[in-house]
């Protein structure tokens, strides 16, 4: 195996253990600079561009969930963009201070008393901040999935 080889294995690995570590950011671009470095270094002829067609596609439908998901969230959650905007400001600092359970906590507090303030409704309030923490579980998941389906399908083009 070549450095290169080596160093793209790297990259893929980084991105799989980033996704996993809690508020870390880079997976995706980490796991795309693997493909990336390995399929120049074989002169663009392993993995197929096909496959790295739909890895890029996976990866930057990652990217764009982390944009959009809470949009969405908040949206199904009847709260709005603004509070989920502040919730995710919210539990970030929160996060960096007490992390990754206080963050969770931040969020949903967050959520909860601007929905209240704007609402008034105890149950709305309360059905909109755990639609929006649901969201952050589930945006957690998919990357974590795809970035370890992306060194899955990489290690495999390498060993086979």
């Amino acid at each position: 195996m070549s450095i290169l080889t080596l160093l793209a294995l790297a990259l893929l690995v980084a991105g799989a253990v980033t996704s996993i570590l809690p508020q870390t950011p880079g997976e995706m671009p980490l796991s795309l600079a693997g493909v990336y470095l390995y399929w120049w270094e074989t002169g663009l002829t392993s993995p197929s561009t096909a496959i790295v067609v739909v890895l890029t596609l996976l990866g930057l439908f990652v990217i764009a969930s982390q944009f959009i998901g809470p949009v969405i969230a908040a949206k199904v959650s009847g709260a709005s963009t603004t509070t989920a905007a502040a919730g995710g400001l919210v539990s970030t600092v929160v996060f960096l201070i007490w992390g990754p359970t206080a963050s969770l906590v931040g969020l949903f507090g967050t959520v909860f008393v601007l929905e209240y303030r704007q609402r008034g409704n105890l149950l709305g309030s309360a059905v909109a901040s755990v639609v929006v923490v649901l969201q952050s579980f589930g945006q957690k998941v998919v990357k974590v999935l795809v970035s370890l389906v992306i060194l899955a399908v990489m290690v495999a083009v390498i060993v086979l």
